[in-house]
């Protein structure tokens, strides 16, 4: 009764202080609907200064990256790493920020570091054993409230920095140096504090401080719990960043050390893995559970393949791979994807403070987005130049300048000169092709802060995909396992027409791509039955193509042309959903043997039919559609019902983001507008049919 009673009284307290805390929440912090940042041609680069980490220990690095979220400025933050070192300057030219301060010990003068970046640094601000005064003095002249928490356990401070950024309250560690909490307490008097949040055995240091409001933070949970609570005045809580503590190298940091410093740009709850990284998908398990999270679907791994590693399962494809890698959380069978998530992780953490920062180069850029489809290089692969040509299609009519190269015009020279300045690049061909012949990894040239989706077998590895990231690029999408050309191509299609009319973010995209790909895998059972090919290519391509770098970021989109041609959109209104088709389509898109006319912002598969007696096969014309259905009734799952045929379309229900994804085959007679009705069914009387109606009535 007494420990009950104590456990009420701390959640009392903890509602009380947090409420104080949340109280002062800056606007920015303020939750809202992220508008599709459009690409302005005449926008000037931004006045943003950066802090530049020397030879900053692994705490040292924790602590000044909290405090730079804490702060609120906004500003950048590199390192000057070997393996970054030789693109920071042309990151500081793209950028052309308004000041850039070194922090810690440069191992140049400040002369040559001035040579070497390109730039006029400013003095350096000395960080001597551990000690964030002078740091601090530059960032707060005053902190009402400061988190203090020891140096270990590693796992501790990384929660007490997140604290920190999600709080705005700078962090003071404390290393068990003589004469520290003398140090510590005169800093409190220089910022004016009166509360502080004592994580751990730094509550012995807040012992006897007059006029100053102690909140005690015994445990990593505590600290936690008290993080969401801190976010939640700002909107709900979309993301969870996971990072293994654990992961930290030797004379170096881990990718963890800036988990914090993500989570709190992202507005994201941090939760920390085991020593091993194999228990993620419990963590993300139990996150799910409370109703502070309930709206959370975007999972950002900070961390290598070392320190969480990927999932692996049987091919359900038998061949050359006996099984397949995946990213943690990927749902079994045909379940949808409930999660938008992507891997942040580099050879070093400076590489990746150098890729989060090239964000940042996004809304900067003058004159056209452009864009690079290579498909097919030297023929052999004519469904995949199918899907490609209309991607290409695709990317136009949105308003990306786009080349395109197929077959025989593809050379290596022609893609080497076009790839440095693309924000998108599309390969779709072999993997050879890509390595051994091409050598696109060795490559030395910078590139600009684009996308890169890799359509090729065995692309997603280490060796090849981390230098694209190094040379300028802020994500990779691709496989580590092998594909049919055929899954992977309809793939990229969806992922590009997500990003592209459903202003989703890369994550998104790529969750919707994966979602539409499971539906067809339903849909071709249902058209095709016991005849269907390969049934569980769609299905390895769902579970293998990944994004290595932020899921939530947006890309800027290009205005839309005049010429652009209306496109495939939905509409839901109560319990009816209408399919929106448009009178035109694409030019035909011939590709011997295959023949195909898409809607702009339809969908295309490996679904043939052949035209009449010849030898012609024509691409079904695919419609989809991710229909949010936010006051679906508790514990009841979705049946619809339409004039269409049932054997013509699915509907895959995610009860997680009261999210069901429509896919439909319509006939050459089902013009214009597609009605579907909703029906609410409880769980429990659907019983064995509980299956059908995931897929359709």
């Amino acid at each position: 009764m007494v420990r009950k009673m104590a456990r009420i009284l701390f959640f009392l307290l903890v509602a009380g202080f947090g409420s104080s805390l949340v109280k002062d929440v800056a606007p920015s912090q303020r939750q809202r609907k992220d508008p599709v940042p459009k690409h302005d041609a005449t926008r000037t680069p931004g006045q943003r200064s950066i802090f530049l980490g020397c030879n900053l220990s692994d705490t040292d690095l924790i602590t000044v990256t909290a405090n730079l979220a804490a702060c609120g400025r906004g500003d950048d933050f590199l390192l000057d790493s070997p393996n970054a070192r030789p693109w920071l300057k042309d990151f500081v030219a793209r950028l052309r920020p308004h000041r850039l301060i070194p922090i810690g010990r440069p191992a140049d003068t400040r002369q040559e570091l001035d040579a070497r970046l390109g730039i006029a640094t400013e003095p350096a601000v000395e960080w001597s054993d551990g000690s964030p005064a002078a740091f601090c003095k530059v960032l707060f002249a005053q902190a009402p409230r400061v988190v203090v928490c020891p140096a270990q356990p590693r796992r501790t401070l990384l929660q007490a920095a997140c604290l920190a950024g999600v709080t705005r309250a700078p962090l003071y560690v404390l290393h068990g140096h003589p004469g520290e909490i003398t140090g510590f307490h005169r800093q409190l008097k220089a910022w004016h504090a009166t509360d502080v949040l004592a994580v751990g055995k730094a509550i012995r240091a807040c012992q006897n401080l007059d006029g100053v409001n102690v909140l005690a933070l015994t445990s990593e949970q505590r600290v936690m719990d008290l993080i969401i609570q801190n976010l939640l005045p700002g909107g709900p809580i979309r993301s969870l960043v996971i990072a293994n503590p654990a992961d930290v190298r030797a004379g170096g940091s881990g990718m963890s050390a800036l988990a914090p410093w993500i989570a709190a740009h992202k507005r994201a709850a941090l939760f920390l893995t085991n020593e091993t990284g194999g228990d993620s998908r419990t963590l993300v398990e139990r996150a799910m559970k409370r109703s502070a999270l309930r709206h959370a679907d975007s999972l950002i791994l900070v961390a290598d393949l070392r320190a969480i590693p990927p999932e692996r399962r049987p091919n359900p494809v038998p061949g050359k791979d006996v099984a397949i890698e995946m990213e943690p959380l990927t749902p079994l069978g045909s379940e949808p994807f409930s999660f938008a998530t992507g891997r942040l992780f580099q050879k070093d953490v400076g590489l990746l403070a150098l890729m989060m920062a090239r964000q940042h180069l996004l809304p900067t850029k003058t004159g056209p987005l452009r864009a690079l489809v290579v498909s097919n290089p030297a023929g052999g692969l004519p469904l995949l130049e199918s899907f490609s040509r209309n991607t290409a299609k695709e990317l136009r009519n949105a308003g990306y300048q786009t080349e395109s190269l197929f077959g025989y015009r593809v050379t290596r020279e022609e893609v080497r000169r076009l790839l440095p300045e693309q924000d998108i690049f599309l390969w779709e061909g072999h993997h050879s092709t890509l390595v051994r012949d091409y050598g696109l990894p060795d490559w030395p040239e910078p590139l600009g802060p684009g996308l890169i989706f890799l359509q090729s077998c065995l692309a997603l590895c280490e060796p090849e995909a981390l230098p694209l990231l190094e040379r300028g690029a802020i994500g990779v999408i691709g496989t580590s396992t092998r594909t049919y050309s055929a899954s992977g191509g309809a793939c990229s299609l969806a992922f590009f027409d997500a990003l592209l009319y459903e202003h989703e973010t890369l994550g998104a995209s790529l969750r919707q791509a994966k979602n539409f790909l499971l539906a067809y895998a339903l849909l071709k059972e249902k058209r095709i039955g016991s005849g269907a090919r390969l049934g569980g290519a769609n299905l390895r391509s769902a579970w293998a193509f990944t994004l290595w770098g932020d899921p939530t970021l947006r890309l800027p989109l290009p205005e839309s042309p005049e010429t652009s041609l209306p496109v495939v959109r939905h509409e839901v209104h109560g319990n009816s959903i209408i399919l929106f088709q448009p009178a035109q389509a694409y030019d035909p898109v011939a590709v011997n043997p295959y023949r195909s006319q898409m809607l702009p912002n339809g969908r295309l598969a490996g679904l043939v039919q052949r035209d009449g007696g010849s030898a012609q096969r024509r691409l079904a014309r695919l419609l989809f559609a991710e229909v949010h259905l936010p006051k679906a009734p508790q514990g009841k799952q979705p049946r619809l019902h339409s004039r269409l045929p049932s054997d013509r379309y699915v509907f895959s229900w995610d009860p997680w983001r009261r999210c069901g994804y429509l896919l439909a085959d319509p006939r050459a007679t089902d013009k214009g507008e597609l009605h579907f009705q909703v029906h609410w069914e409880t769980t429990a009387s659907v019983g064995t049919e509980a299956e059908s109606v995931v897929r359709s009535p």
